[in-house]
């Protein structure tokens, strides 16, 4: 079932909402001969992160996937293709497309390997006797077959040759049968997709002969009819298939052979020795027999249909140390489908606080690691199917009260930093850990952006201080201290102001919780050159924001040299919609399509920018877009897509969508995506069996 998701200038969304994002193309099952070569192919309509393809025996575990490598993969669609060998086994491929730590898996594809294998059918040799002028009913045994084998029916006519039958069921009727119908027949096999077509090695000697006045009895034994169990033999019938059952009773006189069902007065019509009932539904299962003179042979009629999902599973908000429950619906499926948990890509395992059922999953003690896409995913041997549910964490509040010190508004960089007792800094973890070394990239003939990192070890920082001088030919001059106290959830800060052609250092200073400060080492020289490169990287995409939090947002883009210049990295740009000041900046490298920004107030709407750099040349900024964080009691983000001032040509459209709290750092920003991107995907398997799609291989 393929799920549209709309993409909108301006969305204000409930958290909750089904807001759908989806695969738009899955891979298909399918089975395909030794030589031949398949090709997968995976598309996401919302560009992720990463887009990968992984595989696993068909009959291997679930945990057991395996990451591949595949074409084509710019992290909106990829192609695999697999070229089918001798020592190849079925197998599943399965697409996974992530958004930072959110992931989201696809319905697998199995490659099955069309084959006919007739090893294990014996060359045994049945004699038939059947009484005069009655019908014969006649099977073969079928051999292990991928698709199963289409089977006919010969007659020996002596001297070599043999008569074709039309026996279109694979089953071999005789109406009255005479003398004339003495002889050998055989059955062969063949695999309609390797083409291959082989005699089976059974062969069935027919008598017929007046064999006077006696009671009814069957012609064959039920191993030859099907598989028996518990008094009946099993009838399966596939979707969109037709039953059909034959009785073959016979007797002197041939006896009369009626057909009821269990439960029901009467067949609607009357049959002989062939039932046939078409098309077949579940409302059409149970136990249908055919008896003859006394003796009666019966058979379980089954509706197979491939896994789905009734009901819709509801995402789930719940608090980090408190519980979770995802109840994935009702499921429906036969044969009975095996379920498997799965949490951003990963198989959820029962044990240590952990139950599942098919329906139904419990988190007795829900951690932070928990947040994310849960699916529920159902097999059988005509496919996959399954729910998807937001699990977002709500992470314990730390208070800040510790951090509510006031700080002198003016700093002395030039004051020595408090001393404190060693061991006492140990046992209270008052240890000051610098900034990084700054990374200084240009602007513009006058500007610079100056990034760090800092770590989350250590003393709380309050925030940072940001000093540069000149140093063209060695000079002395002092350090000047920017006059902005800077986030310590920030790190980058611009300069202004500057010469070009001239040489400079930038240093970080950071003050932390107890009003003492440290300098980090100062950059290397910076030459800030006139006029730049001349090349810039490419303007970066983005694709989409999600709310995570009252306090946090999501970012993610897109982005491509296109065989031009590749980015060192990127800057984020925000500042809150109501306010008019300078924007807030973040820096991230060039690997990275996605960011969490933390420390933002509540139900408030941000603007977000983009853009890509290298050491001498920024590119230009993406589109503009308008991304509100949550409530927060409530949560009802609103989110817009609003064009650029800063770029002459429009960016693309961009979606926006709202989600719930997650994080996969420090406050879990990682969560909400799947809501807005993952409508609890319910996709009914394909109504064909796997015998009629493509899976992985070894």
């Amino acid at each position: 079932m393929a799920v549209h998701l709309h993409l909108l200038l301006v969305a204000i969304v409930p958290v909750l909402a089904e807001i759908e994002m989806e695969f738009t193309k899955y891979p298909e099952s399918v089975a395909a001969p030794v030589g031949d070569e398949v090709t997968f192919e995976c598309a996401v309509r919302v560009p992720g992160e990463r887009l990968q393809w992984r595989w696993k025996a068909a009959d291997g575990d679930w945990r057991q996937w395996k990451e591949i490598p595949a074409r084509d993969n710019d992290g909106v669609s990829t192609k695999l293709v697999v070229d089918i060998n001798e020592n190849m086994v079925d197998g599943l491929y399965q697409c996974v497309i992530w958004y930072g730590a959110i992931s989201l898996v696809s319905i697998p594809a199995k490659l099955s390997i069309a084959r006919l294998d007739i090893t294990q059918n014996t060359p045994e040799k049945r004699v038939i006797t059947a009484p005069l002028y009655n019908t014969v009913v006649l099977h073969c045994k079928e051999p292990k077959s991928e698709p199963p084998a289409v089977l006919s029916w010969w007659k020996d006519n002596g001297k070599g040759s043999r008569k074709q039958l039309d026996t279109p069921h694979g089953v071999l009727v005789i109406h009255n049968v005479t003398v004339a119908d003495d002889g050998t027949y055989g059955c062969a096999a063949t695999n309609e997709i390797s083409g291959q077509s082989i005699d089976l090695p059974e062969r069935t000697y027919l008598r017929v002969q007046h064999e006077g006045n006696g009671g009814a009895r069957f012609l064959e034994t039920e191993e030859y009819v099907g598989k028996y169990e518990k008094e009946v033999l099993i009838a399966p019938v596939g979707p969109d298939d037709g039953l059909r059952l034959w009785c073959g009773a016979v007797g002197t006189p041939p006896p009369k052979v009626t057909w009821s069902k269990e439960g029901s007065p009467s067949l609607p019509r009357r049959h002989d020795h062939t039932l046939t009932v078409s098309p077949f539904t579940t409302e059409d299962e149970g136990i249908y027999s055919c008896s003859a003179n006394g003796i009666r042979r019966s058979w379980k009629a089954i509706s197979l249909q491939p896994p789905h999902w009734e009901g819709s599973a509801g995402s789930v908000n719940a608090s980090e140390g408190g519980s979770a429950h995802i109840a994935c619906g009702r499921l429906y499926g036969q044969p009975p489908p095996a379920v498997h948990w799965i949490l951003n890509a990963e198989v959820i395992e029962s044990g240590k606080g952990v139950r599942a059922t098919d329906s139904d999953l419990y988190i007795d003690h829900v951690e932070k690691r928990h947040a994310g896409i849960v699916q529920c995913f159902a097999c059988n041997e005509l496919g996959c199917a399954y729910d998807a549910a937001m699990l977002t964490v709500v992470p314990v509040q730390i208070s800040e009260q510790d951090y509510t010190a006031d700080i002198p508004k003016s700093m002395h960089i030039s004051q020595p930093p408090k001393k404190h007792n060693r061991k006492n800094s140990r046992k209270n973890k008052a240890v000051l850990i610098a900034p990084t070394r700054p990374n200084v990239t240009r602007l513009s003939d006058e500007r610079v952006m100056v990034s760090w990192t800092h770590s989350k070890h250590g003393l709380p920082i309050r925030f940072f201080k940001v000093q540069y001088r000149e140093v063209t030919n060695s000079s002395n001059v002092n350090w000047k201290t920017a006059t902005d106290e800077i986030k310590s959830s920030t790190n980058s800060y611009e300069i202004s102001g500057l010469l070009p052609d001239k040489y400079y250092k930038f240093r970080i200073a950071a003050v932390y919780s107890n009003q003492d400060n440290k300098l980090g080492r100062s950059s290397p020289k910076f030459y800030l050159r006139r006029g730049g490169s001349g090349t810039r990287p490419r303007t970066p995409n983005i694709a989409m924001a999600v709310a995570l939090s009252p306090h946090s947002l999501y970012l993610n883009w897109t982005w491509s040299s296109e065989g031009g210049v590749e980015a060192e990295g990127f800057y984020v740009y925000f500042r809150a919609v109501s306010s008019a000041g300078a924007y807030e900046k973040v820096n991230v490298d060039g690997s990275a399509r996605s960011l969490s920004i933390s420390h933002l107030a509540p139900d408030t709407a941000y603007e977000l920018k983009l853009q890509a750099y290298t050491t001498q040349a920024p590119s230009g900024f993406s589109s503009r877009l308008v991304a509100k964080t949550l409530r927060a009691a409530t949560t009802e983000p609103t989110t817009t897509v609003s064009p650029s001032e800063d770029v002459k040509e429009e960016g693309p459209t961009t979606l926006v969508t709202a989600g719930g709290i997650v994080g996969a750092t420090a406050l879990l920003l990682i969560l909400a995506v799947t809501l807005l991107l993952c409508k609890r995907s319910r996709r009914p398997a394909s109504r064909r069996s796997w015998r009629g799609n493509v899976v992985p291989s070894q």
